[in-house]
């Protein structure tokens, strides 16, 4: 027993470690899950707002570029010359104009190249790189990329090399536009070719974290801004997805992109303008890398030493809570095994195990009053084994004498006093050796025949009963009857009925069945002083003490009235009929056929 209690013992605690256990490494799941989650979100609206600030800039230039495109397509006096309405000064007036609009710009230092031209015999150029180029003229200003394409507009689709420029840097960003004299139909084209130093001078001094890379994304193409400069990346813009939930990483603009790509995210914020976007990557290895591995091995080393305490904690409240009460109940059942039912109050807490304790101690009491009560009937089933003992000696005694006094009479020529001693030995034979409570009615009228011999012997004859009807002789062997009803019928019928006349009085006896549904009927007539209406109600009644000694209230028919009922149910019993100075008719209704084991 106390190797099972060990064993659930142990089940049990180890249950709970395992269930601790999980909870903790689900809480450091969780727990890590968020702090990455956290990582994300904290490095991607870092990024997100070292982009807005680095693209708001950058806008700002752009934004002057176009407005410097706009500006020339439409002041007078460059109209004035590229398309020859201005007479012999427009070309001082235009280079002037076109000067001062020059020196006024923020971007000047990055345009290498600010020309308005109609594209054949008028050229006006600024620029950083005028002095160490070509000459500009119809032929070669066909070289320039977007004029030797053939396009009308070019708008900051990506970077290329100016073939016109003989030393430095030659990489530019052309843009071209367009413009008509609605009157002559001729086209004007001003064209920029701005340094891609406008975005690399920029983003100088924006330092993208450890890991991650910083991209302008134009034409569609990424372009590492570095050094300066722009270079083409070699990551391919179509290798990064979209995604349509930035839920998770706490984006704050609108226009604010998130792009799953094969190493990690890119976050891309637009220019606002011509396509432009700028980007910086988020790899998943630099937000495993933002989440400090002292702060994982302390969480880690918590959670351990949490589950560890949490551990000792449960096996001592299972000691405290589970162990010791089922150690106490245990006891207590062996004690109990022994033979001690004595109730034991200590196992009887206040939770559910004390339940259970006052269960055993209930249990204790009722074995103990079993026993006590086992003990008891023993020593009573010997009182009356002994009793019936002792009954057996009496009524042999008195058999052995009354047998005695049959054959005297019988010697001294007293036929009588034989007959009577016989019925009277059969009738006491009958009270102390019948066991069965229902006996056949054939039977009952032979104790009703003994009864009425002594009986006519005391009269003297005067009083006769006979038995004129019987409906079926069968029914004397089927019909069953309770032990000596039929004698009291008859004694109530000779004392309170023939005897007050004080003359021969005679009894008659009938049995058939009731037509209505086949009980049987034993109707007892005799010819005495009869009972009056009171009397007939009263006679079935439980008699008071004080009536009970009294003749009219006929106690002997209330008793074997009460006894067939027990017997055979409410709806049996006897019924009179009576009439002062015409005798009573005391009837029995019984069923045709009954076996004892139904007894109600």
């Amino acid at each position: 027993m106390r190797h099972s209690h060990l064993l659930l013992r142990t089940r049990i605690i180890a249950l709970s470690l395992g269930f601790t256990a999980l909870i903790a490494l689900g809480v450091i799941i969780v727990s890590l899950a968020l702090t990455r989650d956290r990582a994300l979100r904290t490095a991607a609206q870092s990024i997100e707002y070292n982009l807005q600030v680095a693209a708001t800039a950058i806008a700002r230039d752009v934004d002057e570029l176009d407005n410097l495109l706009a500006w020339s397509s439409v002041d007078p006096s460059l109209r004035n010359y590229i398309f020859h309405t201005g007479g012999r000064n427009a070309l001082s007036a235009a280079y002037d104009t076109m000067g001062n609009k020059y020196s006024s710009l923020h971007t000047a230092m990055y345009l290498q190249r600010y020309i308005v031209t109609n594209g054949t015999d008028c050229f006006l150029q600024r620029g950083t790189s005028t002095t160490h180029s070509r000459a500009l003229n119809a032929e070669s200003i066909g070289e320039l990329p977007g004029f030797a394409d053939g396009a009308e507009e070019i708008s900051w689709s990506g970077v290329v090399d100016d073939p016109l420029i003989l030393t430095g840097p030659r990489q530019i960003i052309p843009v071209l536009s367009s413009f008509r004299n609605t009157a002559t139909g001729r086209t004007g084209w001003v064209y920029l070719a701005v340094s891609p130093a406008l975005i690399g001078d920029t983003l100088r001094d924006f330092v993208p974290a450890e890991g991650t890379e910083l991209y302008l994304i134009m034409g569609g193409a990424l372009y590492n801004a570095a050094a300066g400069g722009l270079q083409p990346a070699d990551a391919d813009f179509s290798d990064y997805t979209p995604l349509d939930d930035t839920t998770r990483f706490g984006v704050l603009g609108h226009g604010t992109r998130v792009c799953r790509g094969p190493d990690g995210w890119l976050m891309v914020y637009p220019l606002g303008a011509h396509g432009l976007y700028l980007a910086q990557t988020l790899s998943y290895t630099s937000i495993g890398n933002s989440t400090p591995d002292a702060s994982a091995l302390l969480l880690l080393g918590t959670a351990l030493a949490a589950v560890l305490v949490l551990g000792v904690v449960l096996s001592l409240l299972l000691r405290r809570l589970i162990s010791e009460p089922v150690q106490a109940l245990q006891t207590q059942l062996t004690v109990i095994g022994g033979g001690d039912f004595t109730p034991n109050p200590a196992i009887e807490w206040p939770d559910e195990m004390g339940d259970i304790g006052r269960g055993i101690n209930g249990l204790a009491v009722s074995i103990r009053g079993l026993m006590a009560r086992k003990l008891e009937d023993e020593r009573q089933k010997q009182d009356l084994e002994y009793q019936m003992l002792q009954n057996q000696i009496n009524p042999h005694f008195i058999y052995n004498t009354l047998n005695s006094i049959k054959w005297m009479a019988t010697i001294q020529n007293a036929p009588g006093i034989a007959e009577m001693t016989l019925a009277l030995s059969r009738l006491l034979k009958s009270v102390s050796k019948g066991a069965e409570r229902l006996v056949p009615l054939q039977e009952e009228f032979a104790l009703l025949n003994d009864y009425f011999t002594i009986q006519q012997y005391r009269y003297g004859g005067t009083i006769t009963m006979d038995v004129t009807y019987i409906e079926d002789e069968r029914l004397c062997q089927s019909c069953r009857i309770p032990r000596f009803t039929l004698q009291p019928l008859v004694e109530n019928a000779i004392f309170h009925g023939i005897e007050p006349k004080g003359c021969a009085g005679s009894i008659n006896v009938t049995v058939r069945h009731d037509p209505e549904n086949g009980d049987v009927l034993i109707a007892l007539q005799d010819d005495g002083v009869g009972m009056t209406a009171e009397q007939i109600a009263r006679a079935l009644c439980a008699p008071s003490p004080e009536e009970a000694a009294a003749k009219y209230r006929h106690v002997g028919l209330w008793n074997v009235h009460r006894r067939l009922q027990y017997s055979f149910g409410a709806a049996y019993g006897l019924s009179l009929q009576s009439q002062p100075g015409c005798g009573t008719t005391v009837t029995v209704r019984l069923p045709p056929e009954f076996k004892e084991e139904e007894t109600p």
